[in-house]
């Protein structure tokens, strides 16, 4: 493999993933709003998750999830058709993944936007509907099962679930790069979340997460599908939750 080539894969995936349609599509949707960090609040006193990000659920909370998949589908767009191109193109070398590495740390540390920017769900999802399309199914449903059924929350089995899970899905089938590719993304994810991670633990930790108001603000995002989804099935009930 050419070692231009690599460098110059890896620069165009960052610089790429730099672009922030979050940002974009705030301009013209929200041009009198600042976006800079958003939150999740409930309850008479507010509490909630606060966050830097600027992506594509930014958008969702403001002008609804129509708009904020639309924002997801360019996000999930920059990675997916590259990485489609480098895997076709040079299906001997691993640049499909080092450009699927980069565009990611170009989606969460921006270097147009003072490196504050998504969580790299959109990109990590486009560059495995290039690279392995069957394993976000079989991932999702693995960390949803885990996650509701094992620890009971929402946020862990939609966040961090399938994300977590990759690792060991690719090391299963000795996938390496695939491997490599996973541990990278999970590490820039992680990376960018420190502010939530502390809320999350903390709301853990008090209890917070069982409360009926906390899950009633989550059915009103972009989690509220699934949420419903299962708790219509009796699989998350308000039963254990304290009011």
């Amino acid at each position: 493999m050419s070692i231009e080539l690599a460098i110059a894969t890896a620069i165009a995936g960052y610089l790429i993933g730099s672009i922030s349609f979050a940002r974009i599509m705030a301009r013209i949707l929200l041009p009198d709003q600042n976006i800079e960090g958003t939150a999740l609040t409930w309850g008479e006193d507010d509490e909630g998750f606060q966050t830097d990000n600027v992506s594509a659920t930014t958008i969702g909370q403001a002008r609804g999830k129509r708009y904020g998949c639309l924002t997801g589908s360019f996000d999930i767009l920059k990675a997916f058709v590259p990485v489609l191109i480098l895997n076709l193109a040079y299906p001997e070398q691993p640049l499909d993944v080092m450009y699927a590495i980069a565009v990611t740390a170009g989606h969460n540390l921006p270097i147009f936007h003072r490196f504050k920017g998504g969580r790299g769900t959109s990109t990590i999802l486009g560059a495995l509907l290039a690279m392995a399309p069957l394993a976000i199914p079989i991932t999702i449903f693995l960390g949803y099962v885990i996650g509701l059924f094992v620890f009971k929350d929402v946020l862990l089995a939609h966040h961090a679930g399938w994300i977590v899970i990759l690792p060991f899905f690719f090391a299963a089938l000795g996938e390496w790069d695939l491997v490599v590719f996973s541990v990278a993304v999970n590490a820039l994810r992680w990376g960018v979340s420190g502010p939530e991670l502390r809320d999350y633990w903390h709301m853990r930790k008090t209890g917070t997460l069982k409360t009926r108001e906390f899950h009633e603000a989550i059915e009103q995002t972009h989690m509220g599908y699934i949420h419903k989804f299962v708790r219509g099935r009796g699989w998350l009930t308000y039963d254990y939750m304290k009011k």
